[in-house]
């Protein structure tokens, strides 16, 4: 039983050192296609700094205006006294 658990945590070790030696390798390689598309040193740092760049897209959230037709007169009257 112990031997098992302790098999297991190799395993799950062994297993991240892996995933962590692919990461490493694919960054390397990323490094090594952009010295190989650089024609100069500053395009070269413009490639890495578009890699380290992430978009972020935002959602745009719906609108909580609702149009004046659409509101009851109750809802019109509390909206104007605010």
């Amino acid at each position: 039983m112990i031997t098992e658990i302790v098999l297991v945590i190799v395993i799950l070790i062994l297993c991240g050192y892996l995933g962590w030696k692919e990461r490493e390798a694919r960054i390397e390689r990323a490094k090594f296609i952009n010295a190989l598309l650089a024609k100069n040193a500053q395009e070269m740092v413009n490639l890495e700094l578009a890699d380290k760049t992430q978009i972020k897209t935002e959602i745009p959230k719906p609108s909580e205006f609702v149009p004046p037709e659409n509101l009851s007169q109750e809802d019109w009257e509390k909206a104007i006294k605010q």
